[in-house]
């Protein structure tokens, strides 16, 4: 599923004529608009390099910058309508399959679904706060190689 997703993605990001990056920051602005250092934490990037993504948002048509409504001295990056309608034209098929799928299940059947989505979701949430509380590792071979390496000779 994951695999597919992503080569879904792929796909759909090829026909747009978007970055990686870019649809990841079309997808936060479609939620959302905010300033560009907000999108550069939310995709987890530098400030220039979003910038450099705004920039070719904006230049593709697909958002605009515009006066934040409570600060008019900084900006917000909004995803254009026409853009967001054509994001939805790839995801609302996908939306609709699950739901196909979904109504095939009888009420226990769902139930099941969503208890191993959401505990797996959880899961994935706890261990994904967990990494970010780890310290960058040094640069350099690292422990698992080393150890491979040695049972290696020793064979």
């Amino acid at each position: 599923m994951v695999q597919l997703n992503e080569e879904i993605g792929y796909q759909v990001r090829r026909i747009m004529g978007l970055k990686e990056t870019d649809y990841a920051a079309m997808a936060i602005l479609m939620r959302e608009p905010m300033g560009p250092s907000e999108l550069a934490r939310a995709l987890h990037i530098t400030s220039a390099a979003a910038t450099a993504v705004v920039d070719r948002l904006v230049s593709a048509g697909h958002a605009v910058r515009a006066p934040h409504p409570e600060d008019r001295r900084r900006t917000i990056i909004r995803a254009v309508d026409a853009s967001r309608a054509k994001t939805m034209e790839h995801v609302h098929p996908m939306m609709n399959m699950v739901e196909d799928e979904l109504e095939k299940l009888d009420q226990h059947g769902r139930d099941a679904v969503l208890q191993f989505l959401t505990g797996t979701a959880s899961c994935l949430e706890s261990y994904r706060d967990e990494l970010k509380e780890r310290s960058v590792q040094e640069q350099g071979t690292l422990d698992i190689w080393e150890t491979h390496g040695a049972s290696e000779e020793q064979s």
